[in-house]
């Protein structure tokens, strides 16, 4: 067999692998829709009656990009779970094309096709993210990418159409989320390092970037700027960093189980491949920086903005890398240009990725919990007995409430944590039905009083149901 013709079989065979990745996170636990995802889902059917937002309900960071593509979604086909999945899956599918755009011109063809088949199935975190409607992320992958394609435009021929456009992107990547700066920042003082004398025509550049951000703008004067009221982060600068290494780092190269943070080949064999990986980067950087350099200053640059942020304490998930994966994986490809080798790589990546979620999904630690009990993932013999028994209105916790009123297409709204209009309409109801995940510590706490109030006990499929 050719080469060129191995080279088409592995990046074939590599989206029909995503594909079927993807249709198993969506058949399987994995998919279910949880309560974040029921908010955005929200979002969008009132983003349709003109109720717009700058901002996820109840915070002041995290931009509504998505919002408006899922409307438009929901305009087309109706609203619903997997409708609402849409546009992530294709914003990730549009990562991927973005991803060997970007490879051409740092690592060359054929490692960009290879770099956009490896992004496209690995890792195994990266192919969950991808069907999950998270809001921000997809947009955000998208927007830093293409970011780090304008800075390869900009590098290779300076001109003000590609400036402004490099603004405009990085302004709408920061109202989508300020992480899309672990990108900008390196990117762009690589950019000025490597072009000097074209600094002055990148002036509009500053103007687009405000036009991208007007929105995160706009809402942050008329409330006191208050996107920077942090919450009180955890660890220390060194803490965190520690834990780039040790865990968020590792579960982006599915060396480490996402959640469980079991070592996916043992801690042995895992900790070998991840100092691999390192020295890797670390060769890259000394032998290979002429033309992979943006790359490389990303690369070399992330674990220390990362650590800076306070939120980046938390470490079960690689949640906060995201934005980095596309870059791993160009520079794993560089190493992986012989077909043959590329498909021995695609091949242990495609494994990996079947690995980590299979082992996800096996994870107590997975399950979205609440008063240490799992949530149940259908709701829907729920929601028959709450319409069964006529009950429009009820009283639940996050996790549960979201789901209730968006599943139910808002014929039933339950109390929440992030719109006020639907607790406003719950307390208004004389009688609102209260609903608990079966087992929990607060259903024991309430029954006495609920039952002394007249309300019947009704258990329902891992739910228990009160109603009048």
């Amino acid at each position: 067999m050719s080469e060129r013709r191995l080279l088409q079989l592995v990046l074939a065979g590599a989206i029909v692998a995503g594909v079927a990745l993807r249709a198993w996170v969506l058949s399987s636990p994995l998919g279910t829709l949880d309560a974040d995802e029921a908010v955005w889902g929200l979002m969008a059917r009132h983003a349709l009656d003109g109720e717009l937002s700058t901002f996820y309900w109840g915070q002041s960071y995290g931009g509504t990009q998505e919002v408006l593509l899922t409307a438009a979604v929901f305009a087309l086909v109706g609203s619903g779970t997997l409708a609402l999945k849409l546009v992530p899956l294709a914003l990730f599918a549009v990562a991927a094309v973005l991803v060997w755009r970007v490879g051409i011109r740092t690592v060359g063809e054929p490692a960009a096709r290879i770099a956009a088949a490896l992004f496209w199935i690995w890792p195994s975190y990266a192919v969950w993210k991808s069907a999950r409607a998270h809001g921000y992320y997809s947009s955000a992958l998208v927007l830093s990418l293409l970011l780090l394609l304008l800075v390869l435009r900009l590098r290779d021929r300076p001109s003000t159409r590609d400036a402004a456009l490099l603004g405009l992107v990085f302004g709408l990547g920061w109202w989508a989320t300020p992480q899309v700066a672990l990108i900008a920042a390196p990117a762009a003082t690589w950019l000025a390092l490597a072009r000097r004398g074209a600094l002055p025509r990148l002036w509009p550049a500053i103007p687009a970037a405000t036009l991208g951000a007007l929105p995160w703008l706009v809402a942050n004067i008329r409330h006191d700027w208050f996107s920077f009221a942090f919450a009180p982060g955890g660890g220390t600068y060194l803490s965190r960093f520690r834990g780039f290494f040790t865990a968020t780092l590792p579960m982006a190269l599915d060396l480490r189980v996402p959640f469980s943070l079991d070592w996916s080949l043992g801690p042995v064999l895992s900790g070998l491949l991840l100092l691999a990986a390192l020295a890797w980067l670390a060769y890259l950087a000394l032998r290979r920086r002429a033309r992979l350099g943006v790359l490389i200053a990303v690369a070399v640059a992330f674990p220390f903005l990362y650590a800076a942020s306070p939120y980046t304490w938390f470490v079960d998930e690689p949640r906060y890398l995201v934005l980095l994966m596309p870059v791993l994986a160009l520079l794993l490809a560089e190493g992986l240009r012989r077909p043959q080798v590329a498909a021995l790589g695609v091949a242990v990546a495609c494994a990996l990725s079947i690995t980590g979620l299979q082992r996800m999904e096996d994870s107590p630690r997975y399950q979205t919990r609440t008063g240490r009990v799992d949530v149940p993932d259908d709701l829907g013999p729920l929601l028959h007995a709450l319409q069964a028994r006529g009950d429009r209105t009820v009283v639940a916790n996050y996790w549960v409430a979201e789901r209730i009123t968006f599943e139910s297409a808002e014929r039933i709204v339950a109390t929440s944590h992030r719109y006020p209009k639907f607790s406003e309409r719950v307390a208004a109801s004389e009688s609102p039905a209260h609903v608990f995940i079966a087992g929990s510590a607060a259903e024991r706490r309430a029954q006495p009083r609920l039952v002394a109030s007249g309300y019947e006990r009704i258990p329902v499929d891992g739910f228990v149901l009160y109603s009048r």
